[in-house]
């Protein structure tokens, strides 16, 4: 009872909320779905599709929406435009263009792609990664990812304005943790020495931009002659720039794909 209360308490403590006894089935399933879209606005439903199984066990759920509010806001928003599609023909998807949009920019030789930070609201920054060439395998790209390369990044991209368009976007991604457990160093799901054990782990996360922005691009007599135009295959993170913690990392190969029910 003790270990049970221990657990409770530290949950309530590290994640806002107290865990709740079920009984397992479809009613459960629904009053769990209602209750992360009521927590999100609506913006994450059906985060569990099947009905929980009635034995003894933990079901952790995570729902993440984010929307990305720009600093500088975009001019234009909606009109098609070609993206290249690795080894397909190329598709029509509604872009965000701005000219004279104040970014940060940076080339990785190594990784042969042209990198981008366009500053969002609240302290946050889109990274965009844009390959050199049409191709969906960004492997090499993801694996450098992470928190340390982002910040040595960071330090050595340069202020410019550019001709930006990019693709409106809107996904949902949703996947089942537990099996990704033991890859980070947890080989048991047990909670405690009772026959308990975490049966689910089920996250979902919903992520979408608008031209939307505090301010206008700066006026200019003549657009600039650069551009950056996310029109093929690319990676982009959300990043907390007073922390450096990545809050958000995708791949998009083909964003007329990503019209998904949440």
């Amino acid at each position: 009872r003790h270990s049970e209360q221990n657990f409770f308490s530290l949950v309530e403590q590290n994640y806002g909320t107290r865990p709740q006894a079920l009984q397992g089935g479809a009613k459960d399933k629904t009053e769990i779905n209602d209750w992360v879209s009521q927590q999100t606005g609506a913006k994450v439903q059906s985060i569990l599709t099947k009905a929980l199984p009635r034995s003894p066990g933990v079901t952790a759920i995570t729902a993440s929406y984010f929307k990305g509010k720009w600093v500088t806001r975009f001019g234009s928003s909606g009109a098609l435009a070609q993206f290249q599609i690795d080894g397909a023909p190329s598709v029509q998807v509604p872009m965000m263009q701005q000219d004279n949009y104040p970014i940060k920019i940076g080339i990785d030789s190594d990784l042969s792609c042209t990198i981008a930070e366009l500053p969002l609201q609240d302290g946050l920054s889109m990274y965009l990664f844009l390959p050199d060439a049409v191709t969906s395998n960004m492997t090499a790209v993801e694996d450098a990812l992470t928190a340390e390369f982002v910040q040595d990044l960071s330090m050595t991209m340069l202020p410019a304005q550019v001709s930006l368009s990019l693709p409106s976007l809107r996904l949902a991604y949703s996947t089942e943790l537990l099996p990704l457990l033991p890859d980070l160093g947890r080989s048991s799901t047990a909670i405690s020495s009772q026959p308990v054990k975490l049966n689910t782990a089920a996250h979902k996360a919903v992520l979408e931009t608008a031209p939307e922005g505090l301010q206008y691009a700066p006026d200019a007599a003549y657009p600039t002659a650069l551009t950056y135009h996310v029109d093929r295959p690319f990676l982009f993170l959300i990043r907390d720039q007073s922390t450096g913690a990545l809050l958000f990392i995708g791949r998009i190969t083909n964003p007329k794909l990503l019209r998904v029910r949440v």
